[in-house]
């Protein structure tokens, strides 16, 4: 098992608490290593080999200015090394609120190294939520920017830290300490870098391991409360080493751009790409259209990631034929199922399959579609497992019982990227998971004939019209073909007389229009009555999660408001 050198002399190496986290079983943990699904290495070792094969190639690139995997590591090291004088230490929680900036991923390295645990923390998040989830986490130290985006940060940050009494350090960004909070603990991140450069002994003192767990973030489900998940170096390294190596191998040329951000997990893997890959990656410190036309253009970039709300965005941008993005030869969609129209979209323009991903937070990957599945498999499921993964379908009220292909129930998971545990929540780990290591998911699918997972939506989305149980996805697969559809999410109506109807909210494309022109577009796809919806709600965007998902429960609330002020009957 690599660990860092140890230190000279009689001192101790630093190690992360006992009992803060949860582990993993011996049991558990040989039977990845020996199915060799678990490389057994963390982060920081797998950088440290790629800067070594070549320490000049380009690493990260800004609109200002250019990062060589060298300048990268040498940063990096230096940053870890200052944050250790700080006083983080091994197990530390470190909550971070930054941008897509090179600091975000100076810190991703610079945090493994030292044996702290990172927790991106969205840039949305105001006070309320600050304080919250800080004081949740039972945060040690916290990165925030001076100011981002007109929002004062720091400042912010400042005034609830008498709120958070295990909070040891605040460490700005591109700004500078408050002289009079010094002693406080405050301190620049860029004096930290600086400082680091003289004392890089320090690193000696640390000891790290694979099952450590270095990684923990927030669901952005629907169904309440969001959970923090826990991750390893063992259930996350392994996966990226080897999605960046078959990334490079089919396009050694290959520049990325990813369009989330890091602070959410489809974007802050990005860099585990670019370092155990040495692939490229642009940053973007803030998702706007044109700003990525631009860089696409003028950086030749080839991988494209993002969001379906990211992704529609720049195809329909108005200057989008101003900008050369031919030279894209990968469009990877996630953190939101993909509809058969984006998919066709984006094989037109750029002629290359985005396939469909399913995964969570709490699994990362567990189906995808890939470029040599049928065309109709590519655009109407989520593919089938990966690395390693396992998949089955459950009753949901009987969940010993297994379902056969075609029928519609609980999604189980079983795999080397299963996440550890929930963050100070062992009884909500134990019981979503069994003896035999399987991850009941809440979601509901099918699988077809031919393997592949078909996604039908959340448990708590379905929509029970008088017994009939009508699963959205569906439908909303259906409506996204129509023209004058930009995006559309279904919910259920609260109906006296059936229980639910379905309701159809709407982004148009060029105005609004009538529930009968909706009715038609269905009608000439033959599809069920029943599943027709009733109700049409149209807004000029949808609420949207941190992470870029359709915030669905705040249209069901929006459902159920709009429905206790009408009689029933159809709605524009």
């Amino acid at each position: 098992m690599p660990k860092n050198s140890p230190p000279t002399g009689s001192r101790r190496p630093s190690r992360p608490p006992a009992d803060r986290y949860p582990r993993f079983s011996d049991e558990y943990r040989e039977r990845w290593v020996a199915a060799g699904h678990w490389t057994d290495r963390t982060l920081h070792d797998l950088f440290d080999e790629s800067v070594a094969e070549g320490p000049d190639g380009v690493a990260l690139i800004t609109a200002e200015r250019r990062y060589t995997f060298g300048e990268f590591k040498e940063i990096s090291d230096a940053l870890a090394a200052g944050l250790r004088g700080c006083g983080v230490n091994p197990g530390d929680l470190v909550s971070v609120q930054l941008p897509n900036w090179p600091e975000m991923c100076f810190l991703q390295i610079a945090l493994s190294r030292i044996g702290a645990v990172i927790q991106p923390l969205h840039l949305v998040f105001r006070e309320r939520e600050m304080r919250s989830l800080l004081g949740f986490c039972e945060t040690d130290h916290a990165v925030v920017p001076e100011s981002f985006g007109e929002y004062p940060y720091a400042e912010v940050m400042r005034g609830i830290r008498g709120d958070l009494p295990q909070l040891k350090s605040l460490i700005v960004a591109r700004g500078q300490a408050d002289p009079g909070t010094l002693s406080e603990g405050e301190l620049s991140l860029e004096a930290l870098v600086e400082e680091g450069r003289r004392s890089p002994e320090r690193l000696d003192e640390v000891e790290t391991d694979p099952d450590d767990v270095f990684y923990l973030n927030f669901t952005s489900g629907t169904e309440g409360n969001p959970k923090g998940f826990l991750h390893t170096h063992n259930t996350l390294v392994s996966l990226f080493k080897m999605a960046a190596t078959a990334m490079k191998s089919m396009d050694p040329d290959v520049v990325n751009l990813a369009c989330s951000p890091m602070t959410h997990s489809y974007g802050h893997f990005t860099t585990y790409q670019c370092a155990l890959g040495r692939i490229p990656m642009v940053l973007v410190d803030r998702y706007r259209p044109l700003e990525v036309l631009k860089l696409i253009d003028s950086e030749k970039v080839t991988a494209l990631s993002g969001t379906p709300a990211h992704m529609i965005g720049i195809l329909d941008h108005p200057d989008f034929a101003k900008y050369d993005t031919s030279t894209i030869k990968s469009a990877g969609v996630g953190g939101a199922r993909s509809s058969p129209e984006l998919i066709e979209r984006i094989k037109a323009v750029w002629g290359c399959s985005s396939g469909n991903t399913y995964g969570m937070g709490e699994t990362i990957m567990h189906t995808r579609t890939m470029g040599w599945d049928p065309e109709d498999k590519q655009r109407d499921t989520v593919g089938k497992p990966m690395f390693g993964a396992e998949l089955k379908i459950v009753d949901p009220k009987d969940r010993s019982r297994e379902l056969p292909a075609d029928e519609t129930g609980e999604i189980c998971f079983r795999g080397p990227t299963l996440f550890v545990g929930y963050h100070k929540q062992p009884e909500l780990t134990a019981a979503t998971r069994d003896d035999e290591g399987w991850f009941y998911t809440g979601d509901l699918g099918f699988v077809d004939e031919d393997g592949y997972l078909c996604f039908a939506g959340r448990a708590k989305e379905v929509i029970n019209r008088g017994g009939s149980k009508i699963y959205p996805k569906e439908i909303e697969d259906l409506l996204s073909g129509y023209e004058r559809v930009r995006d559309v999410a279904v919910v259920g109506w609260p109906d006296e007389r059936l229980g639910e109807t379905v309701c159809a909210y709407i982004v148009p494309r060029d105005g609004e229009f009538t529930l009968e022109e909706l009715r038609a577009h269905l009608d000439a796809q033959k599809v069920t009555r029943y599943m027709y919806p009733q109700h049409l709600v149209f807004l000029d965007e949808f609420p949207m999660t941190p992470t870029g998902k359709v915030r669905k429960a705040s249209l069901q609330e929006d459902a159920r408001r709009r429905a206790g002020t009408r009689n029933g009957g159809e709605s524009g």
